[in-house]
């Protein structure tokens, strides 16, 4: 058995499978199976998103809806802005290098794709600035603790680590945060850190992606063969976009 891919088969089309008709049968097979997994990904935010919700403004007897509040006032909202206007940009590149591939134009694809991961890797780099502005702030999950002495609750940080700005300023202010808000706050931090974490983790998976396709592209005539692989990178890759969409209002600007 031959695996020269480029070699025709019996279909007279070195591009399709052994187990489709045709190319156009191949294309849908494969854009079928990329909205059934964007599917799956749906339910997957979908419950993350309503638990955030329900626990937020449903909570529970311990949760305050203040610290809530509080918590996402700590929030960078202007880079969480520059961050959404930067995969907004992303996706009109991404449609662009789909319509480089649909109209068979390499030198365009090439530059669509190298533009839509410049904006894909800046985004993951002012991610990461916010996540270690957070840390040193002592936001992060387990820097702070609720604890109970046996004369009622209170909270402290860690041995060692000192109040962070934000927590002296309150207190000079006289807005010095109760147990309840710390633990409401303590609660946004980590739904806020699992879903910008996996956010995160499905756009490193499509950089990947589209790294592989960019490389391919400058090497042969990948994409404009065939531009089923680029148009279904693109559902991938405009499904990530649309999740940040959802995220960043959640988090970052329903702070009442």
């Amino acid at each position: 058995m031959s695996l020269d891919t480029t070699a025709h088969d019996g279909h007279g089309h070195g591009l399709v499978a052994h187990h489709f008709e045709d190319l156009e049968q191949q294309h849908h097979a494969g854009t079928f199976g990329m909205w059934v997994f964007l599917a799956s990904e749906i339910l997957f935010f979908g419950a993350l998103f309503t638990a955030y919700t329900v626990m937020r403004f449903g909570g529970l007897a311990t949760m305050d809806p203040a610290g809530w509040s509080m918590a996402s006032q700590k929030l960078n909202a202007t880079l969480g802005g520059v961050n959404t206007a930067m995969l907004l940009t992303s996706s009109l590149t991404m449609a662009l290098a789909v319509w480089a591939s649909q109209t068979k134009n390499a030198k365009m694809l090439r530059l669509f794709l190298a533009l839509t991961l410049t904006f894909g890797t800046a985004f993951l780099f002012v991610k990461a600035y916010e996540w270690h502005h957070e840390y040193v702030e002592g936001l992060v999950p387990g820097k702070t603790v609720v604890y109970s002495d046996g004369k009622g609750e209170g909270f402290g940080y860690t041995p060692g680590q000192d109040r962070p700005e934000w927590y002296k300023e309150a207190k000079e202010q006289g807005k010095e945060p109760t147990t309840s808000q710390m633990r409401s706050m303590q609660m946004f931090f980590v739904f806020y850190f699992i879903i910008t974490g996996l956010h995160a983790l499905h756009m490193i998976v499509g950089l990947v992606v589209l790294s592989i396709q960019l490389v391919m592209a400058l090497r042969s005539d990948f994409g404009v063969r065939d531009y089923a692989p680029i148009e279904i990178s693109g559902l991938y890759w405009h499904f990530v976009d649309v999740v940040w969409i959802f995220v960043f209002p959640l988090l970052y600007l329903l702070r009442s």
